[in-house]
């Protein structure tokens, strides 16, 4: 049999088998309307022009209709009640409509009601949803009108039914396909509940594995979904299956159970989420008792709210929000404030406790404290407690973060220096206090030597990129620059150390120039130092070794002139010219490669160039705390010097905290150069006459104003003299294109004033104006730092 005829044949046998009064029992689709005395409410409520640009007329006109809307509401509820009772004795169609209208129009007008008394003044919304006689009334006559609604919602239900069971008879097609969603969606939250924990778990273990300094994302999220993947599992199918079955007719109540469902499941989350959160972040996970008190009063809280959204949402649901929604919400408010009273008396004692640890506290605090065992102002006390605690955290938060940007650490040593600055000024006019000065400074703060102290971290990453590719057993020829002071000498010799090989040559550029440089090559890989180029070209080239050149200082061959490259050139050839696999790192200061960068454009000479950084805060501050003595007789004092409290600093005693501040300061002026930093530390130290104490005041910075208004000359010479490190009067004649008389009297001038210092007739910036000098010829735009 085909399946055309097949089908006509089972339609043929369910007509005549199934009872012709199901045939005839349609259903209808015919709408309800509106009462008149509803629609002509409505209509007035709708004319009413917009809450915003309500007049006072058009205030008092809803207050007319509301008080319209109260009598309606209240003859309708009436005449719901008494239509279901003849529905009981009288079970017709007919009937049944007269009901759904009256129920519709009860709906419009409760709508109505609510709309209108948030559009009335708050006087009168106040009288209505008040405690007062009128709030009663109106109280009573929703107590009435949701009666009258229960009503008909239990003879809608039963109706329901019956014409559900009564389709089911002509078709079950829609219970079969409710039932096969029903076991999909089962069968889908039960496989998830079997192997969501090992999927996850192994995206744990993914992430976890990999070397970060800070928890990815990815690794946050799935350990969060690992602890609310069950509810959340629970909550998803659940919420699908209330969607699934509201579609049944006579299930229009459902929509109470989801909003339960909704919100308990989600009570449930958030506790797991807000207890997974605080476990993570909370300094206090190894004391029970706070890790008990947070999980109980999270716990209630949201518990609490979670109920009390369900109550407003269920009442907004079945009579709106009027008279019933505001005293379930005065009543909901008044449960949150005992339950927050009961939270503050349950931290009390743990928030004082912390509070305690704080050393200054402003004058409120201190109020807080005295009243945290009266029985009336506790909670308010400890509300101020938990205000100053919150706050202190928030800041710090804040301050943490904004600490990863130099211009805000710049900006807090600048008041800082400031604030010493002014204590300061009160102990030098003290006649006791006098400066250390000289060679005796380096008994209080000592000078670098082989055996100093090595701040491993700073330029690792640039050691590390460098010593790999020189270090590699291939052709090399990289440089790197940095500005003087920073410890490019020490790199190079970490470079050194590195290689494990007597292979690898330190070599300190001579003044000399380019052929004292080739005389100290020679030396080195065994020549006599007066041989020519040729002798170690060849030598570079039949050797079977790889040596690795670190020469310092190559600045010394280089002048800021026409030609003034031409000894590095020569330099750069001789290497090349050498073949095999050997290695060169050159080291320069960071304005001659300036000059060098320019001049050469975009052609090649290095095949690596690496710029090493500025110093950081905790780099200056681990320095200069390594060349100080913690004990004996040169010990220094940083008492007295009482530096505004910072939010990073709130473990640190008074003292701890005024060292760091002053390191702050130092690491500010000398704009990360240690060597700078340095200076000015020595140029700190005072000491007590009476009782020869030694003590670290605010240092005199040099006043930089007449560098600023200098002629631009005077600081082109200036600039030469950085750029050549130490030269002479012909040189910067030659590198500036001035007169050699005017160079001398320029000379003159710097030396009178302390810039520059004279070592065997030639020019070196002085350390005590490096730093000041160096930022004019910036700001001039005459040298790149």
């Amino acid at each position: 049999m085909r399946p055309k005829q097949l089908m006509l044949w089972l339609t043929f046998v369910a007509a005549t088998l199934l009872p012709s009064s199901l045939l005839a029992n349609w259903s209808s689709f015919e709408a309800p309307e509106l009462t008149k005395q509803s629609q002509s409410i409505a209509q007035r409520t709708k004319a009413l022009p917009e809450q915003h640009i309500a007049t006072v007329r058009d205030q008092n006109q809803a207050t007319s209709i509301l008080i319209d809307t109260f009598a309606e509401q209240q003859s309708h509820a009436k005449s719901l009640n008494q239509r279901l009772q003849q529905f009981r004795k009288s079970n017709t169609d007919k009937n049944w409509h007269s009901i759904e209208q009256t129920r519709l129009s009860l709906d419009s007008l409760s709508q109505n009601k609510a709309y209108l008394l948030a559009y009335v003044p708050p006087s009168v919304n106040e009288r209505f949803t008040g405690f007062g006689p009128d709030g009663v009334r109106q109280l009573l006559l929703e107590v009435q009108v949701t009666e009258a609604i229960i009503n008909y919602q239990l003879v809608f239900q039963l109706r329901s039914l019956a014409t559900f069971i009564a389709d089911l008879k002509v078709s079950p097609f829609p219970l079969l396909v409710l039932i096969f969603k029903l076991t999909l969606i089962a069968m889908l939250l039960s496989w998830w509940l079997k192997h969501a924990p090992k999927l996850i778990v192994t995206q744990l273990e993914h992430t976890k594995c990999k070397p970060l300094t800070r928890e990815p994302i990815s690794h946050s999220f799935w350990r969060y979904l690992n602890k609310i993947q069950v509810p959340l599992a629970w909550f998803i199918g659940l919420s699908v299956v209330l969607n699934t079955l509201v579609s049944l007719p006579g299930l229009d109540s459902i929509n109470y159970l989801s909003v339960v469902i909704n919100w308990s499941f989600s009570a449930v989350i958030v506790i797991r989420l807000i207890t997974e959160f605080a476990s993570h972040h909370s300094h206090y996970n190894n004391q029970s008792e706070i890790v008990e008190l947070r999980v109980r009063t999270v716990k209630h809280w949201v518990w609490t709210i979670v109920i009390a959204a369900i109550v407003l949402k269920a009442t907004a649901m079945s009579v709106y929000q009027g008279t019933i929604y505001a005293w379930v919400k005065t009543l909901i408010l008044l449960i949150l404030l005992l339950l927050l009273i009961k939270t503050l008396r349950d931290w009390r004692s743990i928030v004082f406790n912390q509070l305690s640890q704080c050393e200054e506290q402003p004058t409120y605090v201190t109020w807080a404290i005295s009243k945290r065992n009266n029985l009336f102002l506790a909670p308010i006390a400890t509300f101020i407690a938990v205000y100053r605690l919150f706050s202190q955290r928030l800041f710090q938060a804040l301050f943490n973060k904004l600490s990863k940007y130099e211009n805000f650490k710049h900006a807090l040593a600048y008041f800082f220096r400031v604030e010493v600055a002014k204590q300061s000024k009160a102990d030098k006019e003290n006649a006791n206090m006098v400066r250390i000065k000289g060679d005796r400074t380096y008994q209080f703060v000592t000078p670098g030597h082989e055996d100093s102290e090595l701040i491993e971290d700073y330029a690792s990453n640039e050691l590390n990129e460098i010593a790999r590719y020189v270090l590699a057993p291939s052709p090399a020829m990289a440089l790197i620059y940095s500005e003087r002071g920073l410890g490019l000498t020490t790199l190079l010799k970490r470079v050194i150390y590195r290689a494990q090989s007597e292979d690898a040559i330190y070599i300190n550029c001579p003044h000399a120039g380019y052929s004292a440089l080739i005389a100290q090559i020679n030396s080195a890989v065994g020549l006599p130092e007066d041989v020519d180029e040729t002798e170690l070209v060849k030598l570079l080239r039949n050797t079977d070794k790889r040596y690795v050149f670190c020469i310092d200082d190559c600045q010394r061959i280089i002048s800021p002139k026409v030609g003034g490259l031409n000894n590095l050139m020569k330099l750069s050839k001789l290497l090349r010219r050498g073949r095999n696999q050997h290695g060169m790192l050159l080291g320069i200061e960071q304005s001659a490669w300036r000059f060098v960068d320019r001049a050469r454009g975009e052609r090649l000479l290095f095949d690596k160039v690496i710029a090493m950084p500025r110093w950081n805060e905790t780099q200056i501050a681990a320095l200069l705390s390594s060349r100080i003595a913690t004990d004996g007789d040169n010990v220094l004092s940083f008492a007295g010097l009482k530096l505004p409290k910072q939010w990073d600093e709130q473990e640190l005693s008074e003292i701890e905290r005024a060292e760091q501040g002053f390191y702050r300061i130092l690491w500010d002026y000398s704009d990360g150069n240690p060597s700078v930093a340095l200076r000015f530390f020595r140029q700190s130290l005072h000491q007590d006459k009476t009782t020869g104490e030694v003590f670290v005041r605010i240092f005199k910075a040099p006043d930089a104003k007449e560098l600023e208004s200098m002629p631009k000359p005077m600081l082109a010479v200036l600039r030469a003299i950085v750029q050549l490190e130490v030269a002479s009067a012909e040189e910067l004649a030659a590198c500036t294109q001035l007169g050699f008389s005017e160079v001398l009297n320029t000379l003159r001038y710097f030396q009178n004033r302390g810039f520059i210092e004279l070592i065997d007739d030639k020019a070196k910036i002085s350390s005590h104006w490096f730093r000041y000098i160096t930022n004019t010829l910036h700001n001039q735009h005459l040298l790149v730092k």
